[in-house]
């Protein structure tokens, strides 16, 4: 199997379990209690992670309800056309053959990771927490 077959296969795999999870989470709803189980980091400490709410965003975002996605998980909303970008381009590039390595887009993870780390802190600010933890 060659570079560009390997990326492609790559590519199309992720993207597969991507679009699988998302059809996942509109049929089986993560609004009935335990459906997905409890975060830890909330039950252990009362804290908002920078991902709570964010089965209930995709849920809601797959009905079009994007002021309750917001609500749930703003940070799920701003980056989903990301995600959704950086696989179609992911998949362009392996489709013309060329394979993407890891480290050549280590930056966009770094700085996707500081950016949870950073508003999963704002999040849990009292003055904050009805802008970024709303319904959550």
């Amino acid at each position: 199997m060659s570079n560009g077959e390997q990326a492609l296969r790559s590519a199309s795999i992720t993207g597969a379990v991507v679009v699988a999870a998302t059809v996942i989470v509109h049929l089986w709803d993560p609004n009935q209690s335990g459906s997905y189980g409890s975060c830890p980091l909330r039950l252990m400490t009362g804290w908002v992670c920078p991902l709570c709410g964010g089965l209930r965003s995709v849920h809601a975002m797959t009905y079009g309800q994007w002021e309750v996605a917001w609500g749930l998980n703003p940070m799920v909303v701003a980056v989903a056309p990301l995600v959704i970008a950086g696989l179609l381009a992911w998949l362009w590039r392996a489709r013309r053959g060329h394979a993407t390595a890891f480290l050549e887009r280590l930056p966009i993870f770094v700085a996707l990771i500081s950016a949870m780390l950073l508003f999963g802190i704002l999040r849990n600010l009292p003055a904050l927490e009805p802008y970024l933890a709303r319904l959550t």
